[in-house]
């Protein structure tokens, strides 16, 4: 018996400290869900993503991406407004002028408005057109395209991106559209000043041709800058006169290249990830760029460079992908400014398979204006093989809508990034660990953070409760001695019932059918967002 006793009380030590472990590993560096966003019963490909977070509401996050579901290539939308846990209104942009649309791009404005781009053609050549779509309701719901540049003959207009300027200077809220003019290629940018209803331009950026992929954002005092890469350069300009004119064209840095296939296959590009600090803190102004460039052992990497005066000149770059390997493949950078003015950037790498084949997404943060940088955290659960994604096989062929691009390797060019803070902070990229192209966002998985950025509902306001059976009643008792509206939403993002009352004090709602509801209270201190599940 006391052999026995002994025993047990060993495995209960192993067991405590194996737990502690776990406990202190969970907790120091805290993991990520993956989550999946794209709900298509399909085999075909989601990539190209963009993910931005909506300033008046720290939960709302609202992500595009090109889609194939229906055997063509097209952009789909969704929302969440829990952080990115959940995702409703998943659903593709309709653009009746054009069958394809492509190349997503995505912005806010400071009143929580979201604003898409899209490209939209009918085959690889002339004419095509570029369009902004606005959300209104954080991403449920989309209005009609405003068209930024349409069917001028001979040219071809591609790889649009769109900032809006956020910086409560002279330009608030303006829009900036910058893209790429083939054939003899050319960066444009249009804007507009009425919050996405029309667009005038476009203004000629580049001083010289060979460029491609432009990245627009938005100083401290409304500058808009543009940088792209150039055969071996990464180049930028700015203006400060609200997009009207451009100043004469500046080197960031040298490359190697501007594109070049990894994996055999996989498409990349040195394009700059670029965002600026507009906190108004100890970094106010600084411009932040990561791009791909070959690293010393022929293989690409990650780096880094800023500029604190505005883009007339460049630190010297900074490789950020931290393992000692020189045979692997890091691309795909995104990188994001929050309002605290932490720099995060996400990038697929292949550091876990010595042969260089599966990839993960990882992430690495500075908080001292790029200065010095986190260690590198694995967003992905799942170590996966970007060439598993291919078309399916189950979609009937129609000869007017051309399948998608039946090239595995071809992954999108793109991933995003957006957060509101260090530990708020949401990837999105192409995932294949299903065997086809997803969508995916990381989520840090933590009870603290989840905490903290749990918004409270002002004065008594209530719902509950937040998981009942079909046929049970849901009280809301909103009793906050404002003007009220109630807005219930189905998973689809479908309008169920508004409700408005200056004096509702109470309310029973009944007749809800099993499924996902969102409850939308919107007050005068701001709109709140409640999950309510039906069994």
């Amino acid at each position: 018996m006391k052999k026995i006793n002994h025993y047990w009380e060993f495995c209960s030590g192993l067991i405590f400290i194996t737990t502690c472990l776990f406990l202190n590993q969970l907790f120091s560096n805290p993991g990520f869900l993956n989550i999946r966003v794209n709900d298509d019963t399909t085999t075909q490909i989601q990539n190209e993503q963009q993910i931005v977070i909506n300033p008046k509401d720290t939960l709302n996050f609202v992500a595009v991406w090109r889609d194939f579901r229906f055997g063509y290539r097209q952009v789909a939308h969704a929302a969440s407004f829990d952080g990115g846990r959940t995702w409703i209104a998943e659903t593709v942009f309709v653009e009746p002028t054009y069958i394809w649309d492509s190349d997503p791009g995505l912005t806010v404005d400071t009143a929580g408005n979201f604003y898409a781009v899209i490209l939209s053609f009918n085959s690889t050549s002339e004419p095509n057109g570029l369009f902004v779509l606005k959300s209104t309701d954080g991403g449920i719901s989309w209005g009609p395209p405003v068209t930024v540049i349409n069917g001028v003959p001979g040219v071809f207009e591609d790889k649009e991106l769109i900032a809006c300027d956020r910086s409560g200077g002279p330009y608030t809220n303006n829009l900036y559209v910058a893209w790429t003019r083939f054939y003899n290629t050319q960066i444009l940018i249009s804007r507009s000043t009425d919050g996405g209803n029309s667009f005038v331009g476009p203004v000629l950026v580049s001083d010289a041709g060979n460029v491609q992929w432009p990245v627009p954002a938005v100083g401290p005092n409304s500058e808009v800058y543009v940088a792209w890469c150039s055969d071996f350069s990464i180049r930028f300009d700015r203006s400060t006169n609200g997009g009207v004119s451009f100043g004469t064209d500046r080197t960031v840095q040298n490359i190697s290249y501007m594109y070049r296939y990894v994996k055999n296959d996989i498409l990349t590009f040195s394009y700059p990830a670029m965002d600026v600090d507009i906190t108004g803190g100890p970094y106010n102004g600084y411009i932040y760029i990561a791009y791909m460039d070959d690293g010393p052992g022929g293989y690409p990497d990650i780096y880094f460079t800023r500029s604190t005066d505005r883009g007339d000149t460049w630190s010297p770059r900074v490789r950020i992908n931290d393992d000692s390997l020189t045979n692997i493949d890091q691309f795909h950078p995104w990188l994001t400014v929050d309002r605290t003015g932490c720099i995060s950037v996400i990038f697929y790498d292949s550091r876990l398979d010595p042969n260089n084949v599966l990839t993960d997404v990882y992430l690495t943060q500075s908080t001292d204006g790029g200065t010095t940088w986190s260690p590198n955290v694995r967003v992905t659960t799942v170590s996966f093989d970007l060439h598993a994604g291919s078309r399916g096989k189950i979609e009937p062929y129609d000869h007017n809508r051309p399948l998608a691009d039946q090239r595995a390797g071809l992954i999108g060019e793109y991933n995003g990034l957006a957060g509101a803070s260090k530990d708020n902070v949401v990837p999105i990229w192409t995932d294949t660990r299903l065997g086809n192209q997803d969508t995916y966002v990381g989520v840090v998985e933590n009870p603290g953070i989840l905490k903290k950025n749990t918004h409270k509902l002002p004065g008594k306001v209530a719902i509950f409760p937040t998981v009942a059976r079909s046929g049970s009643a849901i009280k809301c008792n909103l009793n906050s001695g404002d003007g009220i509206e109630l807005d219930i939403f189905d998973a689809s993002g479908s309008l169920i019932q508004p409700i408005f009352n200056k004096n509702l004090h109470g309310l029973v709602i009944k007749g809800l059918r099993s499924g996902v509801y969102f409850f939308r209270i919107q007050t005068r201190p701001g709109s709140f967002y409640r999950k309510i599940t039906i069994l």
